[in-house]
């Protein structure tokens, strides 16, 4: 009988992969503490260092898997707040809501995946400078996920609660914190593996991630220091932020009349310890009204609140147009907010330019029907044209819940004074969502140097300045109103004039990267 050419497959050995597995296993939890509300900032810088421990040169398959079993992990802790919005909002049943969390995480934990596979097969082809490669890398495929994935999540958003190297986020955007954050774990990690090798630490690169660290540092502080001196000069608009306490199931319970009125007692009860001129803007929040704002009794009892206290109003609440298409009836809905003046009268409106995918429409259902009756839940809004900006007292750019975590639509804004940022994460429950979503939003006031007010439905509700730091914050599930004291300041940066120009630099840095092995592996072979 003739014998086989076949190679025998290697049996795994688990017994060796076991340690690695476990280390994975723990630390790609680390990340959600990374994240709001825990905030763990100060790990960031060293969070990195279980998985380059991992990673071996000699086993680049296992390698593979490692990286895409952590990326499912870290995805699945951070975002486990998704099980209980599907099941309490829509008529999937629980198990196949873990199954959609797991087939969630799997797809976007691949930006994790796609920056650990690369460790080894860099270090080898560029020996010390993959030390400086890699976290360009990350910088890439952070920049690709944000157009392909629905929740764009930089690894330097953490950085949010150190001012000092906020800062840099005004430069580079937070793709430079992306950078700097893994560029320091990266030199670090470098001695794990010249161990392994024998050979002596690099001090040279553990010094270089030191130094720039704490250079960005001062100079974060210095900057810091400048702007709060001219903060301290600034006018003052006094803005008056109301929230609810009630979760969307509370309110699916009860009338919509009662839901409005929540807003509208509120509004009554700041208007009584207040005089007329004591606030500037009265903020309602996304879906705040249950009802068209533009017509009818609404239009009547908002534009009397603002008459009586004196001041603006801003109403998040939807739009729908009734049409006559071809004989028949069509509904258009909008995610809308509207700006009301102190005599009551409307002054703008803003649609919401990005709908949310699954929670605002569902993707094909207009080609695919059939999807709308499968799939219970999601809403059936049109993308407003342009993210125009409305115009009182002050210009407010006024992207409405997920749209503010988009950087390159809250650049499109033509001169605001103000960002103003109306959601409602009232649909995840008592998670850390709306923490999650407030940390992310957060970033659009250090990178366009404007200060934000962000107003949630059920909270968290606070005021960013433009040099990053965040106050008057009410917490989620909290019912109240207060006013709060918005320091109008300008900043000029680099990131609201050139955008992802970091990311340019990056992307450039690897095509060289790419051309020097290249030449070097065509030297090699003559």
């Amino acid at each position: 009988m003739p014998m086989s050419d076949a190679t025998p497959a290697k049996k795994i050995d688990w017994k060796a992969l076991a340690p690695r597995i476990a280390v994975t296993l723990l630390a790609a939890p680390i990340l959600s503490l990374l994240s709001a509300p825990a905030n763990l900032y100060w790990l960031h810088w060293i969070a990195y260092l279980p998985m380059f421990w991992v990673l071996r040169e000699e086993t680049p398959r296992a390698n593979r898997w490692f990286a895409f079993l952590y990326g499912t992990v870290a995805v699945a802790v951070i975002f486990r707040w998704i099980v209980a919005t599907i099941t309490l909002f829509s008529n999937i049943p629980a198990p196949l809501a873990w199954g959609i969390l797991v087939l969630f995480s799997m797809a976007f934990g691949l930006p994790y995946f796609f920056l650990w596979a690369a460790v080894h097969p860099l270090r080898k082809r560029l020996g010390d400078a993959w030390i400086v490669v890699l976290p360009a890398w990350l910088v890439v495929v952070e920049w690709i996920g944000m157009h392909v994935i629905l929740f764009p999540y930089n690894q330097g958003i953490t950085q949010f609660g150190f001012l000092p190297l906020w800062q840099v986020a005004s430069v580079t955007g937070v793709w430079g914190l992306s950078y700097l954050v893994l560029f320091f774990n990266a030199a670090v990690a470098e001695t794990i593996y010249r161990d392994r090798e024998g050979r002596p630490p690099p001090l040279r690169w553990v010094a270089a991630a030191v130094a720039t660290v704490s250079i960005l540092t001062i100079w974060g502080v210095v900057r810091h220091d400048r702007i709060e001196r001219k903060l301290a000069a600034a006018p003052v608009m006094r803005v008056g932020m109301i929230q609810t306490s009630k979760t969307m199931t509370h309110r699916f319970s009860e009338s919509r009349k009662r839901a409005l009125y929540d807003w509208v007692d509120e509004t009554k009860a700041l208007i009584a310890v207040t005089e007329p001129g004591d606030v500037d803007l009265v903020v309602w929040s996304e879906g705040s009204s249950p009802y068209n704002v533009h017509e009818g009794k609404v239009l009547e009892i908002i534009g009397d609140l603002a008459k009586a206290g004196g001041f603006e109003m801003f109403v998040g609440g939807g739009t729908v147009n009734r049409l006559a298409v071809d004989g028949k009836e069509e509904v258009e809905a909008y995610n809308s907010v509207y700006l009301f003046g102190a005599d009551g009268a409307i002054l703008g409106r803003y649609d919401k330019v990005v709908p949310l995918p699954f929670g605002e429409y569902l993707p094909l259902a207009h080609v695919f029907p059939w999807l709308a009756d499968l799939i219970q839940g999601p809403g059936d809004f049109r993308a407003g044209q342009f993210p125009n900006v409305l115009v009182g007292k002050h210009r407010l750019a006024t992207p409405i819940c997920y749209e503010a975590i988009l950087p390159g639509l809250c650049r499109r804004y033509e001169h605001p004074e103000l960002f103003l940022n109306p959601t409602n994460d009232a649909w995840f429950g008592d998670t850390s969502a709306p923490w999650q979503h407030g940390m992310l939003a957060a970033s659009r006031s250090v990178e366009l140097g404007l200060p934000l007010v962000r107003s949630g439905y059920t909270g968290a509700s606070f005021v960013v300045e433009p040099h990053g730091r965040i106050h008057s914050v009410m917490p989620p599930f909290v019912r109240g109103n207060q006013v709060v004291r918005v320091r109008m300041l300008d900043v000029p940066t680099v990131y609201r004039r050139f955008g992802d120009w970091f990311v340019g630099v990056c992307a450039l840095g690897l095509l060289a990267a790419w051309a020097v092995t290249r030449k070097a592996a065509a030297e090699a072979t003559r």
